[in-house]
């Protein structure tokens, strides 16, 4: 997305980058390390080199919990000393959870006041609550070639399961493989591909898991794909299984990527999933840490297998009209030229 946005904003402004790029893996993103702080520090000093400079604006992406919170606010303080607006957009959720100190409430109020804060759906509106700053809803987006991926599935082959994001146990991993080894002592035949980076949870750990549940037969891992393999694993899915509850969940592009695919979806209602996924019509709703629930909508899935093909044509056409990248650039220059102007 950050890619996408300055792709966007390069069509409308003169546009200078500081790549704020902290850690190499997945895994290393929630970890205090000296090379973190050493990066941050060198950033504020280019940053205060660019804001001396006087630029229109500062748009950056704001994190809302953990250090980097902290990080972020300061900068956009550095900005407000030079008098120059800042554009805040949050790609999580978690600013309601600043309490655990005076400073960072402090921080917080003062870093948003009388800025424009971007924020990804209706749902995540109270993240601003008691902050005094402008707020502009956009949605992400997805590239044209998420809506050309032909699925190539035939109805005599073992139903194929799809999770797809680095292996956080947040994320649901470890639901989907305890759901499955329900499925297998229902004898429901299934396929499981799994897909993503290591996170808390190891290649390692995660062979473990399967061994635990049995699923030895009927999973594969395919490591971290690129945007090829993810076209493949998604072309050869019946469903796209996201049980996540992962607390700073917002709009996760995995599900809508699955959905612009035409692939069923099974996701938790978290951050504003419950207003894309809708239950019964674009796919179906499943409480996150109950993989006994997750089973019983996966079996549902399967046997209602009209049902389900509708869902997931609602579900491609919802993501066609409300996130393609024409609607993002358009929405994004907008905002630039208000904050600007």
């Amino acid at each position: 997305m950050n890619e996408r946005a300055l792709t966007a904003l390069r069509k409308t402004c003169d546009v200078t980058l500081l790549e704020m790029r902290f850690a190499k893996r997945p895994r290393d993103i929630a970890r205090p390390t000296i090379g973190k702080l050493l990066t941050a520090f060198y950033l504020s000093l280019r940053l205060l080199f660019e804001l001396w400079r006087k630029p229109d604006a500062l748009y950056i992406n704001f994190a809302p919990t953990g250090g980097a919170f902290y990080r972020d606010g300061i900068y956009v303080l550095m900005s407000k000393l030079f008098g120059v607006p800042a554009i805040l957009h949050l790609h999580g959720q978690g600013l309601q959870a600043r309490h655990e100190s005076r400073f960072a409430s402090w921080l917080q109020h003062r870093a948003f006041a009388g800025q424009t804060a971007i924020i990804l759906g209706d749902a995540l509106r109270h993240q601003l609550a008691g902050l005094d700053c402008q707020s502009k809803i956009i949605a992400n987006c997805l590239p044209d070639e998420a809506f050309q991926i032909t699925r190539s599935l035939s109805g005599d082959i073992t139903p194929r399961l799809l999770y797809l994001s680095n292996l956080f146990r947040s994320k649901g991993i470890d639901d989907v493989l305890a759901a499955c080894a329900i499925l297998r002592q229902r004898n429901i035949d299934f396929a499981l591909d799994i897909a993503g980076a290591e996170g808390d949870i190891s290649v390692g750990d995660l062979e473990r898991l399967i061994d635990t549940f049995g699923l030895e037969n009927h999973c594969l891992y395919h490591g971290l794909v690129d945007a090829g393999c993810l076209a493949k694993l998604l072309s050869k899915a019946n469903l796209f299984v996201f049980p996540t509850r992962y607390s700073n969940e917002a709009q996760p592009l995995v599900v809508l990527e699955a959905m612009a695919a035409g692939v069923p979806v099974i996701t938790s209602s978290i951050g504003t999933l419950g207003d894309i996924v809708r239950d019964g019509e674009t796919g179906r709703i499943c409480q996150p840490g109950n993989p006994e629930i997750l089973a019983n909508r996966i079996s549902d899935a399967f046997t209602q297998t009209k049902e389900t093909q509708d869902m997931a044509n609602a579900a491609q056409a919802f993501c066609r009209a409300h996130f393609s990248k024409t609607r993002f650039d358009h929405d994004l220059q907008q905002l630039i030229g208000q904050v600007v102007s």
